[in-house]
């Protein structure tokens, strides 16, 4: 059974979605080069749609519940290639980096992560 984590992810005040956008594949390109075989089989983000480049284009809910700005979802092949992948990135120079090169763009102190449960599908029938 795979392990599954979700980041709930938010950007800097001053930061555009677009430039975050472009800051975190970026960032997250290094993070796989830096991870190498120990990166997640699956590394998902899904970024919300912010029409005027502030608002989310919510549907239902009230726009103050929209303030984040990726939702990451990461797969592993189990619970022990996560903590292989999250020790890789908790060594002190990779921590350095990744510290430093998120300054710009990703605001520490908001991110959220958790580990998924069970997962559910329904799918349209043909």
């Amino acid at each position: 059974m795979t392990y599954q984590t979700l980041i709930i992810g938010h950007r800097l005040p001053g930061v555009t979605p677009s430039e975050f956008k472009r800051r975190y594949e970026r960032h997250m390109a290094h993070i796989r080069e830096m991870a190498g075989v120990h990166f997640p089989l699956l590394h998902r983000r899904r970024y919300i749609q912010r029409a005027d480049g502030e608002n989310a284009t919510v549907i239902v809910g009230p726009q103050a519940d929209f303030d984040y700005d990726v939702l990451a979802e990461m797969v592993f092949e189990n619970e022990d290639a996560a903590k292989k992948f999250y020790g890789i990135l908790g060594e002190e120079e990779n921590a350095k980096w990744i510290e430093q090169d998120e300054s710009g763009f990703f605001d520490r102190n908001r991110v959220r992560l958790v580990v998924l449960g069970e997962v559910e599908v329904t799918e349209r029938k043909a």
